[in-house]
């Protein structure tokens, strides 16, 4: 058998096995919420290209009600999603999200999805980073969750009804060489996520009507990592955007608060930082994590 389809095989098993996980185990939440694409108004931010362009592509497919899309990127025209509604917005300025949410609110009423997707990134060693570059990084990848969801979260609960989706990333538990700043602003959401979470109540108790899920993806095709060679695909494959999109989107429509991980490799990372520093070491340099960013040529 060709090493490619020993290669696939072994793939789709883990992909297999990621569904028995804890996190997808859990019991029901009190809160009801599932997205009903007849009845929600979903706010993506960063949803010009990459995987909130590929999120929002399969709401509009499925019909979702309103979507609103806040980018400082304008979309190419010729991937222009039908019956979205485009915004060009900074997410880390907190007068343009409040001017434009307060827009939002008046034509359709209160969003019940926000969706915080937004990210730059730039691969300099901590030394080389300017703090402009870091100041701006930390912004638009940290910051701008704050401020849209203390935009948005007040309608939310005001209708009792909601979900807030925090896209981090795996480099959020473990980051390599040249991604300080962007793996501080990812770790930084996860602990966002988690305060979030249970400043609304416990997920098997609440009755406030507004979810949470967190989304740690491995490296995808998007523009954000162009250039990037993934030294070793077979332990860390990269993911296409449209398929972590279409497991968000049905996490969402089931009502399901969960950490979404894929490749499976990522759900590990976190109970692996807490190994000794030597086995670490072996594994980042067979792993090649921190070579990857040698011919990174993506947008900051």
């Amino acid at each position: 058998m060709p090493i490619s389809r020993i290669s696939e095989f072994i793939h789709n098993t883990m992909d297999g096995l990621d569904s028995l996980r804890p996190s997808r185990m859990l019991m029901p939440p009190a809160a009801s919420m599932k997205l009903e694409h007849d009845r929600d108004t979903v706010v993506v931010t960063g949803g010009a290209s990459g995987l909130g362009h590929e999120i929002v592509k399969l709401l509009a497919k499925k019909g979702t009600k309103h979507i609103f899309v806040l980018d400082i990127v304008e979309p190419i025209p010729s991937e222009r999603v039908d019956n979205v509604t485009y915004y060009h917005c900074d997410v880390g300025s907190e007068e343009s999200v409040n001017k434009i949410a307060a827009r939002i609110t008046k034509e359709v009423g209160h969003a019940t999805v926000l969706i915080n997707n937004a990210g730059v990134t730039v691969g300099k060693t901590v030394g080389d980073l300017t703090m402009e570059e870091i100041n701006r990084t930390l912004r638009v990848n940290l910051v701008s969750a704050f401020i849209t969801t203390k935009a948005f979260l007040p309608g939310m609960l005001e209708l009792q009804r909601g979900y807030v989706v925090t896209v981090s990333s795996v480099l959020g538990h473990m980051s390599p060489a040249k991604l300080s700043v962007y793996g501080a602003s990812k770790a930084g959401l996860i602990a966002f996520h988690e305060s979030l979470t249970y400043e609304l109540g416990p997920p098997s108790q609440t009755t406030r009507g507004v979810k949470t899920m967190l989304v740690t993806p491995g490296q995808m095709a998007t523009p954000l990592f162009d250039g990037v060679q993934t030294p070793n695909e077979w332990l860390a494959p990269v993911l296409k955007p449209a398929d972590v999109a279409a497991k968000i989107v049905s996490s969402m429509e089931k009502g399901s608060i969960e950490t979404i991980s894929s490749p499976l490799y990522t759900n590990f990372l976190p109970v692996f930082r807490s190994l000794p520093w030597r086995p670490v070491e072996v594994a980042r340099r067979f792993s090649g994590m921190d070579r990857g960013m040698d011919t990174f040529r993506g947008r900051l």
